[in-house]
């Protein structure tokens, strides 16, 4: 976002969206209801090209980052009814002993409930964030919007 300028960098960061998928029928997922905002938009080759900004990225993916808050719906076992967790207690993992990152299971959401539930926000924000970045003058001449979600992280 350095490439940006200053208001306009002020504008995307303080401006906050919000997605509720509870009452969503086709979805066999756990629900969403969250909170979420950019946190960095960033042309692909950015570093590495002084001629690309986020304005003007010809035919380079535009890279976004955001926060995220709220609920998601989980269940423990398919027995057991439906519950509203805070996300970022829902995706914990453990690091183990041998390096890698013991992650729970979920009925609704599989064995790694972290990146399934990035995952699915991905999948659900992108296009309002590409409508919202197109009003800012951000935009790619690629032919499927050039706008990838990169790193989610949680609020608390």
């Amino acid at each position: 976002m350095k490439k940006l300028p200053i208001k306009l960098q002020r504008i995307i960061k303080k401006k906050r969206f919000s997605l509720n998928t509870k009452d969503l029928v086709r979805t066999w997922r756990g629900g969403l209801k969250i909170d979420y905002r950019i946190t960095m938009v960033k042309a692909e080759y950015e570093d590495n090209y002084d001629y690309l900004s986020p304005t003007n990225s010809e035919y380079n993916d535009i890279h976004v980052n955001l926060k995220v808050k709220g609920m998601v719906e989980m269940r423990k076992n398919y027995s057991e009814e439906k519950l509203w967790w805070e996300i970022s207690k829902a995706t914990k993992t453990k690091r183990n002993y041998w390096g890698g990152y013991d992650c729970s299971y979920d009925s609704l959401w599989g064995s790694q409930v972290n990146k399934s539930i990035r995952e699915e926000i991905r999948s659900k924000v992108k296009e309002k964030i590409t409508n919202y970045l197109k009003l800012m003058g951000i935009t790619t001449k690629k032919w499927d919007g050039g706008i990838k979600i990169k790193v989610i992280n949680w609020e608390k």
